[in-house]
Formats: C-alpha cells, sequence, structure tokens
C-alpha cells in the first residue's frame, strides 16, 4: 500500500460508519409509532400521574395544568414537593385548591442511600392508587390527549412499560447545537428491536414520560431497586425486560414537549451528572468513542481545507471526503426534520460534536473527581474500569 493510498482509508471507513448509523437512524425513525396515533383502547385503568419537583417555580404551572386539563376519564395527578427554596410550592397550592384531582405532598428527608429524584419518585409510588403508573418531570407540558393515549399504546402493544421521545423546545445557542446530538443517540447507535431486549448498552428511555402498569412497577422494583443508579433511564427497561415483560418505545413528539435547560450553565449540569455514568464508567470506551467520534465528523472537513496543499490529499481522497460531509448533513437533516429540530441548525453539526465532547469529558473528570452534583446535591460515588 502506497503513501497515498493509506490516506483514504480513513475516509473509507467514515463513509463506511456513517453509512450504517444513517440506515440504522431511518430504519429506527420508520419503525418507531408516533403515540398520538395509539386510539383504540378497551377500557379505561385508573391513571396516577406522578411529578417529583425540586425549584421548579418557572416550569410546574404549566406542566401541572397541562395535566390537570387530560380528556382521560378517571385519574389522579400527585406532585411531590422536595424541599424547594422557590415559589414551587406557592404556585402547587394555588392549583390544588381549584382542582380537587391535583394532590401535592412535601418530600421526606432524603436517606443517605438515595438519589434525590429517585426517593421522590419512591414516595409518589407509595401515595398512587392507580393501577397505571405514569412518571413525568415537572419540566414538561402536555397535550390533553397524552394520557388516553398513553393507556391505548399500552394496550394496543400489550406492554408493561412505555416510555417516549419528547418534543424539545431549544431557546439558546447552547441548547440547539447539544440537545439534539444529546438525543440522536436513541436513533442512530442501535437498531430499535435490539433496544427492546434485556442488554444495558441497548436500551432507552425518558423520564418525561415512563408509565407502567402497577404490577410491572412492582415485579422490577421500581425506583427502590435502582435507589443509587443515575441511569434510570437505561436501568427501568433493563429490569422490565429482565422480568420477562414487555417494553416499548413511542415517538412522543406531538403529545410531550420540554424545555429541559434554558441556558449553558443548567446544560451543562444536567449532562454531566450522567453523560460518563451512560458508559459505565469505562474509561477507554469513553475515551475511546468521543475520539472517533470527533474523528468522522471533523477529518473528512479538515481534508477539503487542505485542497491547496500540494500533493495533499489526493484526489479521490477528497471525493470520499465530501461524501463524508454530505452523508453527516443527510443524517442529522433527516433527524432534525423528523424530531422538530430547527433544520437551520443542521450545517452546525461539527460544532455539536466539540460542545458535546467537551460536555462529556467534564463529566468524566468531575465523576472522578467526586464533584458531580444534581440539584445542589452530590451523586454517589463509583467504582471505575
Amino acid at each position: 500500500m502506497t503513501v497515498k493510498d493509506s490516506l483514504l482509508l480513513p475516509e473509507t471507513l467514515i463513509i463506511l460508519f456513517l453509512f450504517v448509523i444513517l440506515l440504522i437512524a431511518v430504519f429506527n425513525m420508520r419503525s418507531t409509532r408516533n403515540l398520538s396515533d395509539c386510539k383504540r383502547i378497551s377500557h379505561f385503568p385508573r391513571i396516577s400521574v406522578l411529578v417529583p419537583a425540586r425549584n421548579e417555580e418557572d416550569n410546574i404551572g404549566p406542566c401541572v395544568k397541562s395535566l390537570l386539563a387530560q380528556d382521560y376519564p378517571d385519574f389522579q395527578v400527585i406532585v411531590l414537593n422536595d424541599n424547594s427554596t422557590d415559589r414551587t410550592e406557592e404556585i402547587l397550592q394555588t392549583l390544588a385548591r381549584s382542582n380537587s384531582k391535583l394532590k401535592v405532598i412535601h418530600g421526606k428527608n432524603l436517606p443517605p442511600d438515595w438519589l434525590g429524584k429517585h426517593w421522590a419518585c419512591h414516595q409518589l409510588y407509595r401515595e398512587a392508587d392507580g393501577n397505571l403508573l405514569v412518571f413525568t418531570d415537572a419540566d414538561t407540558v402536555h397535550t390533553p390527549g397524552t394520557l388516553r393515549c398513553t393507556a391505548a399504546a399500552l394496550q394496543e402493544e400489550k406492554a408493561d412499560m412505555l416510555s417516549i421521545i419528547p418534543r424539545h423546545i431549544l431557546g439558546t445557542w447552547s441548547e440547539k447545537l447539544v440537545m439534539p446530538y444529546f438525543a440522536l443517540g436513541v436513533f442512530a447507535v442501535v437498531p430499535l428491536p435490539k433496544r427492546l431486549r434485556p442488554r444495558k448498552t441497548y436500551l432507552s428511555s425518558s423520564g418525561k414520560l415512563l408509565a407502567f402498569s402497577r404490577q410491572a412497577y412492582e415485579t422490577c422494583g421500581g425506583f427502590e431497586a435502582i435507589r443509587l443508579n443515575v441511569l434510570d433511564d437505561l436501568e427501568l427497561p433493563q429490569r422490565v425486560l429482565a422480568c420477562g415483560l414487555r417494553y416499548r418505545i413511542f415517538d412522543g413528539t406531538n403529545n410531550v414537549s420540554t424545555r429541559m435547560y434554558h441556558n449553558y450553565k443548567e446544560l451543562y449540569e444536567g449532562l454531566t451528572k450522567n453523560m460518563f455514568a451512560s458508559y459505565n464508567y469505562n474509561i477507554p470506551l469513553f475515551v475511546a468513542t468521543w475520539l472517533w467520534i470527533l474523528f468522522v465528523f471533523w477529518q473528512p472537513i479538515i481534508a477539503l481545507s487542505a485542497l491547496k496543499t500540494p500533493d495533499y490529499p489526493p484526489t479521490l481522497s477528497l471525493g470520499l471526503a465530501a461524501i463524508s460531509i454530505i452523508a453527516s448533513l443527510l443524517l442529522w437533516a433527516i433527524y432534525y426534520q423528523r424530531f422538530k429540530f430547527p433544520l437551520y441548525m443542521v450545517i452546525f453539526y461539527p460544532l455539536s460534536a466539540v460542545f458535546m465532547a467537551i460536555i462529556s469529558v467534564s463529566s468524566m473528570v468531575l465523576t472522578l473527581a467526586g464533584k458531580a452534583t444534581w440539584k445542589d446535591r452530590k451523586l454517589p460515588d463509583r467504582k471505575m474500569y
């Protein structure tokens, strides 16, 4: 192999990788049902909607109002105020006085062997009397048909648990650069059918809506079984499938919207808490993955920028680099269009990769230093590999 031939190898590997990722993404998007398409419902089990809230004065009002406006015939909404220091309690009490479907409870002190959100969700479960348990975050807004569609989806799919991909509302540039990249992992890494098997690396869900039959929740152990695991969105469906139960994930962009973060500081804290954990604290795997991602999205651009350099790179290499960039743009464009992200942001995908890599490395550093936090609470130390 000549030197010029060896220069073609990176572009060839990148094109093959992007082609596979593109096929997986298209397959997953086509095979994922939209929650709003689920209409057939034979019976209406009582639903308990469970919302943990800690310092959510900007979000809790719209969230609870959208839940109380559901067109489902038999449901309750229970919100746990987790020792908030802002106006969360005041807003909740005002809403509770005008609607008997809303119940507000106060969180007990956090035990040493629990994560804050998991402890809050466990207390909510204890208060619920529904046959279906629907956990949702305080930063969500739901269309009136969300509960009806959720119950219908569980019945149509004969599922014991379901989750959704919500619509992300993006305001600042940091949100627009990072959040689509964060969410893309659901659809562009592993074919969806494999995500429905009991393998940790294949599973995904979203805390924006987690729905269980009560029996399934109790069988898998619920939040009590994962009390110290920050990856509840991975661990809960894994436990459900390990118990021989049925899990499904839906496109929920027509039913549930969320603006998870409002600035870079919030985004940084929110994502650094679990990015490293999502690799099971495996340092070599983590480093290798992010080096490869940066290489895939930046090497073709660097190759084209060297166009006027004498004898480098070879013409075929430039052609392959151009194909790689087109494939990347196509992958991002398909994904952005399906999940309602701003389409013009597609051209900034290389910057998205850099921002996400910085946050991910920060997550590893903070975790290794024992300084990772969430909602002003220190996360537990973990064993590294």
